[in-house]
């Protein structure tokens, strides 16, 4: 399921939160104007009624998501159009001369009972994902990092595509928690992740492997155009000021060690070859980039 951060769980998350909150003032309306003996809204007697609410325009405009796809989209957006059909047969009853009966009711609690049950159910299915990213700086975790590994290594041996795995260790992060305290230190990974995050492609991965080391996944790429592609970014880095406190800025470095994929070696072995690369960079100075050399 294509996330590149936790930002856009949240997101999604809230959207689906004020759904929720929508249709219970929607649900609860309709009681009110069926016990009271009151007129209905027009879009309780309209067909396309389902089509004004601002969960649907949200809804509809994700319908090309492939996150969405994989969570029932079609089944949701069914349930919701049948329970405004039902509504709208139960309303039409209500208003006129003719006789609502409980099996009229009943179907239309049914189905406002099934879309109720959907949404809670994508919010359910959206939630869990968030275990996939790191609470800190909003990007994938090790959790998440070998079944996306994984498929990349499945594409390298199938496809015969390039890929290339970077391990990176911001330098000398441990002066930067002792000089400023590591709430400082949160402030300087999450700006760094998310300076990488923002600059990447939009098919690569990054997550964080622990403590100050950041993990690359750079599909479709070989070991020259991925060490041009990190270089460019570990150089525009130790341009871009982080600031810190007050007025106050920090400028860090990384080292990188990059490996590309072959489809004879397991991936926990092109990561510990990244991370022989990584140690190369940085006993030779650190802020650079090495090539593993088998």
């Amino acid at each position: 399921m294509k996330f590149t951060n936790a930002g856009e769980i949240d997101q999604i998350i809230l959207r689906i939160e004020q759904g929720l909150a929508e249709h219970a003032q929607w649900i609860k309306l309709w009681h009110s104007k069926a016990i009271c003996h009151l007129p209905f809204p027009e879009d309780y007697l309209d067909d396309k009624g389902y089509l004004d609410c601002d969960f649907s325009e949200w809804f509809n405009s994700q319908q090309a998501s492939e996150w969405l796809h994989q969570l029932d989209y079609d089944a949701i957006s069914a349930a919701h159009k049948t329970m405004h059909k039902e509504a709208v047969i139960l309303s039409s009853k209500l208003m006129s001369e003719e006789v609502a009966d409980e099996q009229d009711y009943y179907r239309f609690m049914n189905a406002e009972w099934n879309f109720s049950h959907q949404l809670l159910t994508l919010k359910d299915k959206v939630s869990r994902l968030q275990i996939s990213f790191d609470p800190l700086t909003g990007i994938f975790n090790r959790q998440a990092m070998m079944p996306i590994l994984l498929q990349e290594h499945a594409y390298v041996t199938r496809d015969k595509k390039a890929c290339c795995l970077a391990m990176a260790d911001l330098d000398h992060f441990k002066k930067v928690n002792d000089t400023y305290g590591h709430p400082t230190g949160d402030v300087v990974l999450k700006s760094v992740a998310d300076f990488f995050r923002n600059n990447l492609r939009p098919y690569d991965a990054l997550f964080r492997y622990g403590g100050e080391e950041f993990l690359f996944c750079l599909p479709n790429t070989d070991v020259k155009s991925g060490s041009k592609l990190l270089n460019r970014l570990r150089v525009d880095l130790k341009k871009r000021p982080i600031k810190i406190k007050g007025d106050e800025v920090l400028s860090v470095s990384i080292s990188m060690g990059i490996c590309q994929m072959n489809s004879d070696d397991p991936v926990d072995e092109t990561i510990d070859n990244a991370d022989a690369a990584l140690y190369v960079a940085k006993k030779a100075g650190r802020n650079r980039i090495s090539e593993y050399q088998p």
